[in-house]
């Protein structure tokens, strides 16, 4: 502290101290907030944090960014300009980036969903009852719409492809096998219609419960034909493979053929590549959870398991027929913590 000295009265002096001055933190130093990245289909408003300030002799001035959060953003990567000054004009400055993506779209919007009861959505648990060890079949009971895998499905595109309506239309139907005439036959008065762009085929679980392997040979050359009049037609056809079955379940006529279904998926990845079309493998991302994923009839799946399947015809869709895909660090920006989910299913 430094003394100054004044005249005092009778002949006498006195001292009064000088206040010191505040220490010098520094200069400032400005910190921007992380790149933003977000998807929209045209400009839109952006808010984001303001940058950070250490140090610098107050008062402080700033910070300051140019465009200023609230601002509207164009469609790319804009670069946001900072700075801050202190009292003794000394500066800081920093950048970071906003990107506006387009969303994703899809080539094909209208699809149609064609297999059995799974396809269907059937409800494994409300269409029996009894004990666990009496249980006797009722009329077969389909979970909401919204929890079978089409409805799942339709959700999880729409959710991901904002400007565009992608729609999934059920075309399940219980109990029907594969080599059974009318399939067929229900089948192309369905992709006739021109209701539709892409058919999603997951079938065969009826025709494997006789548990004889002999058929296999039938089922596929149906499903090629499936997908060859698909083509013919013009649609874009997905296979899907069928889920794993439970030979614990509680009923004495499903899940029969638990055995069989790991070989039958073998015959669709090979009839998928030699076709050359996109392949949901189902089987392999139930990864052999049939406690949680395949319900107590042992054959049908969970809710937990359409909505895997829904997830599995998901990204084999974002695959084959996303036609504006977002970047790796913008999928990161957006799903967070959430980002194995973003990869499972659109959603």
């Amino acid at each position: 502290m430094l003394l100054a000295t004044a005249a005092a009265g009778c002949g006498a002096s006195a001292t009064t101290p000088t206040p010191t001055p505040p220490p010098d933190p520094g200069a400032p130093s400005l910190t921007c907030p992380a790149a933003f990245m977000t998807q929209a289909p045209g400009d839109i408003t952006v808010t984001y944090p303001a940058p950070t300030v250490t140090s610098g002799f107050a008062p402080i001035t700033g910070p300051t960014c140019t465009p200023s959060s609230g601002s509207t953003f164009s469609t790319g990567t804009s670069t946001v300009n900072c700075t801050v000054s202190d009292a003794k004009q000394r500066t800081s400055a920093c950048t970071f980036t906003v990107t506006i993506a387009l969303p994703p779209k899809l080539a094909v919007e209208r699809f149609l969903a064609f297999g059995d009861s799974m396809t269907w959505g059937e409800n494994g648990t409300d269409s029996l009852s009894g004990s666990s060890t009496t249980a006797i079949q009722r009329p077969a009971v389909q979970f909401p719409v919204s929890q079978t895998y089409p409805g799942v499905l339709q959700a999880d595109l729409r959710g991901r492809y904002v400007s565009q309506s992608p729609t999934v239309s059920n075309g399940g139907k219980p109990s029907e096998a594969v080599t059974d005439p009318n399939t067929y036959t229900r089948y192309t008065g369905l992709i006739s219609s021109g209701s539709f762009e892409s058919v999603l085929i997951m079938d065969g679980a009826n025709d494997l419960g006789d548990r004889d392997a002999s058929i296999e040979p039938s089922m596929i050359a149906v499903l090629k034909r499936m997908i060859d009049d698909a083509k013919n037609r013009g649609m874009r056809p997905v296979l899907g493979t069928l889920p794993p079955q439970n030979p614990n379940g509680c009923c004495p006529d499903r899940g029969l053929g638990w055995s069989l279904v790991p070989g039958y998926n073998d015959r669709l990845r090979d009839l998928a590549n030699s076709e050359g079309v996109p392949l949901a493998d189902v089987y392999q991302n139930f990864n052999g959870d049939t406690t949680s994923l395949i319900g107590p009839d042992g054959l049908h799946p969970t809710a937990a398991g359409y909505d895997r399947i829904a997830s599995t015809f998901a990204a084999a869709i974002r695959s084959a027929f996303e036609t504006a895909a977002i970047t790796p660090s913008l999928k990161r920006s957006l799903c967070g913590s959430t980002l194995a989910r973003c990869n499972g299913r659109s959603r």
